[in-house]
């Protein structure tokens, strides 16, 4: 399984008053992580949904949380796609704390590829199924 990979060390606007990172910043890591996946694939945020012709609201969002980060930790944050289906699909998520890979935390938010015309479930482009193709969790989705 191949993931897309970036690191990011723990602000100070990041902690609580026990220094231990608030625990609803993670959702803002995993989508730094998605926007900078996004960036090497040659897009800013904006000219993707331009280049795809499409909005992609988030619809779910989960975390859990398995040990604290703290103050100034270098953390690896890990995406991957764990579901595809017609009109949506599932990032999945991974944070360890550097170097041990201490796992920290684990997530998914659910994307729906809609029209920008009436914002309906359109299916996801097949040039977006390209990009994520490499992503995937196991094999990817027959359809």
């Amino acid at each position: 399984m191949n993931r897309f990979v970036v690191e990011h060390r723990i602000p100070w606007p990041d902690v609580d008053l026990a220094r231990m990172v608030y625990f609803p910043r993670y959702f803002s890591y995993f989508e730094m992580a998605e926007l900078e996946w996004i960036r090497t694939q040659g897009h800013s945020y904006e000219s993707f949904l331009e280049t795809l012709d499409i909005w992609m609201p988030r619809v779910s969002v989960q975390a859990n949380y398995h040990a604290p980060a703290r103050l100034a930790d270098l953390l690896s944050i890990e995406m991957f796609v764990a579901a595809l289906g017609r009109t949506s699909y599932t990032f999945g998520y991974e944070a360890f704390r550097l170097p041990e890979r201490t796992l920290l935390a684990d997530g998914t938010i659910t994307i729906v590829t809609v029209s920008r015309n009436d914002f309906k479930p359109v299916p996801v482009p097949e040039a977006l199924r390209g990009l994520l193709a490499p992503l995937y969790e196991d094999a990817p989705p027959t359809d």
